[in-house]
Formats: C-alpha cells, sequence, structure tokens
C-alpha cells in the first residue's frame, strides 16, 4: 500500500515534501509493524505502570533521607506551629490564649496529633509527610485526568526535587515537611482535593465527586487565604461552565430551568461536603468557648486574616509593601509584562520548530528549524540564569493568568454548543484558574524563592501541560506530530529539576549543627554562617543555668523555640515581634499584655531587620521602642552572656528579670524619647 501524499501547500516546503509522520511509514512495513506491535506489548505496558511510580518513590524516599531533620529554621516561622500544637495539647485556646494569623485546621489537627503521639518535632515530621505523600497522590491524580502518564511523572518527580523539601535560602521552612505556617500545606492541600473531586465530577458526572470538592474547599476555607481565593476561582468557573452547559443539553436554545435545577443539585451535595469539616470544627470551638468565638475562629482565615494582608500589604509598614511590590507597583508590571512575553515567544518558536521538524518527510529538510529551536532553548536558559533566580517563574505569571482566561472562555463556548470537547476543555481551565489565582499573591513582587513551595507547582505544571499535551494536541490535530516538542521541554525541565534538587541536597549537607534534643533533635546552618541555631541553644543553656525555676518566659523579638524546647510557655498571646508582626498586632496590645501578666523571665538579643527597613528591635516606635521602655522601666540586666566565653558579643543574649527594690544595675538599653 502506497503512503497518501498531503494535498495541501505549505509555507516553507514543497508540499511533496510535507507530510504527516504517520504517512511517511508504509502502513504495510514490517519493521514498522514489528515497532508498533512492540509499544502494544501488554508486558511494557505493565512495566511503565510498575517502574514509574518506584521511582517516584524512590526518589520522594532518597529526598526525604538526603535532606532529613534539616528543614526548620531554630527561631523564624516553624516553632511557632510547634508552640500552638503543645499549648492547644495542652488546653489552651486558639486565638483567645494564643494569637495566629491564619485558619484554626492545621493547629487543631497538629495539636490532636501531639496528645495521640506525644509532644516532640518528629510527631509534626511524620504527620506532614504523609500529608506530603496525599499531596503528591492528589497531584499525580489531577495530571492523570487532564494529561498522559508522562505528564504525571514529570509533575511528580518535579514536585518531588524541587519543592517538597526546598531549601534555596539561609532562612529554611519553605518546604513541605517543616513548612512556615502548617495552613500553608493544609490549604494547599484543600484546593488540590477541590480540582480533583471536580475533575471526577466532569468524567464520571456522580455527584459525590462534588461532596469531596466541597470537604477539599472546607479544608482551604479553614486554613489559607491563597488557597481559599484560587478554590474559589476555578468553583466558580466550574459551576457557571457546567450550568450553561446543563442548560444547553436539550438543543440550541438555552433551557434555564435546567440550568438552574442542575445548579441547586450540585450545591447541595458541595455544601453537604463542606459542612462536613465546617460543622464539627463549629462545634468544637462553640464547646470550648461561646458561640460567637466558634464564629469568629472558623471563619477566621477569610474575613480576618485575608482582610488584613491586603490592608496591611497595601497601607501598611514599607516592609509590608516592599514584600507585597506596592513600593514601586508599575515597574515591576512592566518587568514581568517583559518577562511573560519572553517566555510565550520563546515557546512559540520551539513549538512551531518542533511542528515543522516533525511535520518534514525528510527531517534533514527542516535541520536549521530544530537547531533554532535548540538555541532558543539555550538562550532561554542562560537568559534566567543571568537574571535573579525567581525570574523564571515570575514570567509564569501572565501565561498563565492568560492561557487559564483563554481556557476558560473556549470552555463556555463549547458549553453554550454542548460541543465534545467541553469536559476536556474545561479540566484544563480549572487547573489553569487556580494556578493563576495562587500566583495573585505575588503578582507584583514575587519572592517565589521563599513561598514559591506553595504558589507554583500548580502554576509550573499547568504551563508545562498546556506546551507538552495541549499545544501538541492543536498543532497535530490529534495526532503525534508533536512530539518533539514534549521531548524538548521535557528535557528542560528535568535538566532543572535535577539542578535545582543538586542545590538543595547541597545546602543540607552544610546543616550540621545540633539543635535541641531527644525527639525534638534537628540541624540548622554552623554559628559561622548564621547563627540563630547557636542562640536558640545559648538561650536554652543560659535558662537551665541561670533562672530554671522560671514559670513564664518571653524572647524578644523572636524565639518562641526557646518556650517550646524548654516546655515554659509565653504569658502573652503574641508569639512574635519582628517589625511586620509587630505592625499586624500594634505595640499598645504588646504592652497591656506585658503589664498584665509580665514574664518571670526575658530574653533579648540581636537581630539583622533590614529587609524590614529598621535597624533593630526597638530603633522606633513601630518596631518596638515602647516595649524596651517598659522592660527598662521593670526589668535589670542580668548577663550578657555568650556561652564560650562570657564575653558580650553580637551572638550573645541578655537574660532579664524583674527588678528588685533598690535595684542599681543600668538599664538594658538607654531609654528612648
Amino acid at each position: 500500500m502506497r503512503p497518501i501524499l498531503l494535498a495541501r501547500q505549505s509555507s516553507g516546503f514543497k508540499a511533496k515534501n510535507i507530510r504527516p509522520m504517520s504517512e511517511i511509514i508504509h502502513e504495510d512495513a514490517p519493521a514498522a509493524k514489528a515497532w508498533l506491535a512492540w509499544l502494544r506489548a501488554p508486558w511494557l505496558k505493565f512495566a511503565i505502570a510498575v517502574i514509574e511510580p518506584m521511582s517516584v518513590a524512590g526518589l520522594f524516599v532518597f529526598m526525604l533521607a538526603k535532606s532529613w531533620l534539616r528543614w526548620s529554621d531554630p527561631l523564624v516561622d516553624f516553632p511557632r506551629d510547634l508552640y500552638i500544637a503543645w499549648r492547644l495539647s495542652a488546653g489552651d485556646l486558639l486565638y483567645q490564649k494564643i494569637a495566629n494569623w491564619y485558619g484554626p485546621l492545621a493547629n487543631l489537627v497538629e495539636g490532636l496529633g501531639f496528645k495521640i503521639f506525644g509532644v516532640g518535632l518528629d510527631t509534626i515530621v511524620w504527620m506532614n509527610i504523609a500529608l506530603t505523600v496525599v499531596i503528591l497522590l492528589l497531584l499525580r491524580g489531577i495530571f492523570g485526568l487532564i494529561g498522559n502518564r508522562w505528564m504525571v511523572w514529570l509533575s511528580s518527580v518535579t514536585f518531588v526535587g524541587v519543592f517538597m523539601v526546598g531549601h534555596y535560602t539561609q532562612i529554611a521552612n519553605f518546604n513541605f515537611i517543616t513548612p512556615y505556617v502548617a495552613q500553608s500545606a493544609y490549604g494547599f492541600l484543600g484546593l488540590l482535593l477541590v480540582l480533583w473531586g471536580l475533575l471526577k465530577h466532569l468524567k464520571s458526572e456522580k455527584f459525590f465527586w462534588l461532596m469531596v470538592a466541597g470537604f477539599g474547599f472546607a479544608v482551604a476555607y479553614l486554613d489559607k487565604p491563597e488557597a481559599i481565593l484560587a478554590a474559589s476561582g476555578s468553583l466558580g468557573i466550574y459551576f457557571f461552565a457546567q450550568m450553561v452547559h446543563s442548560a444547553s443539553a436539550n438543543g440550541s436554545a438555552l433551557d434555564i430551568r435546567s440550568g438552574w435545577r442542575w445548579l441547586r443539585k450540585s450545591l447541595g451535595w458541595f455544601f453537604s461536603g463542606f459542612l462536613s469539616l465546617w460543622l464539627p470544627v463549629l462545634i468544637y470551638f462553640w464547646t470550648v468557648g461561646g458561640f460567637a468565638y466558634a464564629l469568629r475562629a472558623v471563619n477566621y482565615a477569610v474575613v480576618f486574616s485575608l482582610k488584613d494582608n491586603v490592608r496591611h500589604a497595601i497601607m501598611g509598614s514599607p516592609a509590608m509593601q516592599s514584600r507585597s511590590g506596592f513600593d514601586h507597583p508599575w515597574q515591576n508590571f512592566l518587568l514581568q509584562l517583559e518577562l511573560g512575553a519572553g517566555l510565550v515567544l520563546i515557546c512559540a518558536v520551539i513549538i512551531a520548530a518542533g511542528w515543522a521538524w516533525a511535520r518534514a518527510e525528510k527531517y534533514g529538510r527542516a535541520w536549521w528549524l530544530w537547531l533554532l529551536a535548540l538555541a532558543v532553548l539555550t538562550g532561554m536558559e542562560l537568559w534566567f540564569t543571568i537574571w535573579v533566580d525567581a525570574n523564571f517563574f515570575r514570567a509564569l505569571v501572565f501565561p498563565v493568568v492568560l492561557s487559564a482566561l483563554g481556557y476558560s472562555m473556549a470552555s463556555l463556548r463549547l458549553a453554550r454548543r454542548n460541543h465534545a470537547e467541553f469536559s476536556r476543555t474545561l479540566g484544563v481551565a480549572l487547573l489553569g484558574v487556580a494556578a493563576g489565582l495562587m500566583l495573585t499573591r505575588v503578582f507584583l513582587n514575587p519572592r517565589l524563592i521563599i513561598y514559591g513551595f506553595i504558589m507554583l507547582p500548580l502554576a509550573l505544571f499547568f504551563w508545562f501541560h498546556l506546551v507538552m499535551v495541549e499545544a501538541p494536541r492543536v498543532v497535530s490535530r490529534g495526532g503525534r506530530a508533536g512530539w518533539p516538542v514534549a521531548v524538548a521541554f521535557s528535557s528542560v525541565l528535568l535538566f532543572g529539576t535535577a539542578f535545582l534538587a543538586k542545590a538543595n541536597l547541597e545546602i543540607c549537607s552544610r546543616m550540621n549543627y545540633p539543635v535541641g534534643e531527644g525527639r525534638d533533635r534537628f540541624y540548622t546552618t554552623p554559628p559561622e554562617i548564621y547563627s540563630s541555631g547557636y542562640q536558640l541553644n545559648l538561650m536554652v543553656a543560659c535558662f537551665r543555668q541561670f533562672t530554671p525555676k522560671a514559670k513564664t518566659l518571653v524572647a524578644f523579638p523572636e524565639g518562641i523555640a526557646v518556650n517550646y524546647l524548654l516546655r515554659v510557655p509565653s504569658p502573652l498571646s503574641e508569639l512574635e515581634f519582628r517589625p511586620v508582626p509587630l505592625n499586624y498586632v500594634g505595640v499598645p496590645q504588646v504592652l497591656e499584655e506585658l503589664q498584665a501578666h509580665p514574664p518571670e523571665a526575658v530574653f533579648l538579643f540581636a537581630a539583622d531587620f533590614k529587609e524590614d527597613h529598621v535597624a533593630y528591635f526597638g530603633a522606633d516606635e513601630a518596631s518596638g521602642r515602647g516595649i524596651v521602655n517598659w522592660l527598662n522601666q521593670n526589668y535589670s540586666l542580668v548577663i550578657k552572656w555568650n556561652q564560650s566565653d562570657k564575653s558580650i558579643t553580637g551572638d550573645g543574649v541578655n537574660l532579664l528579670l524583674p527588678k528588685i527594690p533598690n535595684d542599681k544595675r543600668p538599664p538594658l538599653l538607654p531609654s528612648q524619647p
């Protein structure tokens, strides 16, 4: 049987030289038959089905083992969750005796874990490892529904190698095992549950999956504002598109009543899943603190946390404005626009080159196009390497948002026409909307090297799904002509994953300074590089030597980890006193608590706040000057202590005790006007 010639003309090549790849090989060629038979062999499919998940599991174990107990910062962020979980297990009330910026669910789960398995860092670690496994399985399920096995594998290894235990700065905590706040990982889990439930319902039309989506939305609702926003966007697109689709099912004219019936039934199933988690949490807080307290607690993430984050980002301190990008919004916007346009152009060139190469009868005739694509790939690597590391991810913002918008509009158009492609297009749109909204927080100033482990996975995987699955499908009209594009981008993704994983593990290998003991032992950077671990050990040793009988303790400007390791509670509800937390809370509120419940011991040590535009703690009113003045009036400096030589150094700690009558010792710091 002779091959069928492609009839139409195409620019750049003569018609006789351009044919689909499927037509280049004779259908009755023995080699082709043997090749196709090998690809379709049951044993090969079975081998792939076994090897693929095993390779992901092997990488999972390898990354954990190489980074074991090297995930958390000694002083910043994560220790707050350890302390909260310990105090909740002891009976303290969240949002009353313990202040918190986010929703309650993650803290309640960790407090329950301490009650069941005992108080210790290892309890949180193993709970979060289990949580990360569930997140990985959900990611695999989502891309299995909208993509293919190759995309499932790529997303899995990238998540494990880059995001799961990422450590790219001196400060740790930006990973899924010891996240900077527990609500970030739990909120991400809730968002993935929403997406998975919607995609399963889209495929099977079983309303049970809307209950799963509702339960996932409750998880996000009770944890983190970013996850709430992303889940809400996907839900809005889904319900609206499905309502239009249902209204169009019986003909070209819209049947509004049919659409409303479907929407009412769907929302009933969805809210039953939502209430299955939200109501038990409400009842718990109701029983321990009353109905008003319960309403505030279960709605905290969406009402209070989201409102305060927006207000402080726009109208707060200079540090918050800088972190949010409102210090130079127009320049930041233009930079992202430039980077995003460049990324789109690069991908377009590679897709076009790969398509033309695959469509040519003689591959050598298109060598220059493929060479151009490889050159562009190399240029892309150099471009993003020369720039700041986070710039590649900054470039994702506009392409992801525009692609999500395009697929959302396409799904609505296909829903109106009752087209068979509606389900596939809507599934891609749901992922794109969630990915785009997860980037909203850093639309002007990403700080992706820090918070990217939560904000980036969906955006990165969505973009590569578009390039490696959706773009080849479009240019080849369902054929296999797009495989060179998938190979090229897969190579880039795997190279980047290997590079970042190696960089991550190199940092972990230098973290060999032990902190804590027993179940709370972990490792951090040596003091000659980063002194937080040394200062934490110093405060623990100083407390045990000089004031072991004190029943309450506060460390300024941060150091709730000291309270946790010593198992000595803080009398204050606020747990951090760096400039940004103080901006949220307000110095007057902290002073009111100090006067009502003065601690029996106080630590004060030097901390670098250059990033927050403040020289030191107490430099001005916003950074705690009133607190320092109060300490001068009511406490005496007992010792400036450095464990190695008892000298006064920047790495030492200052121990303060309440003043006694006729105390002539000088104040810790000069009083400020």
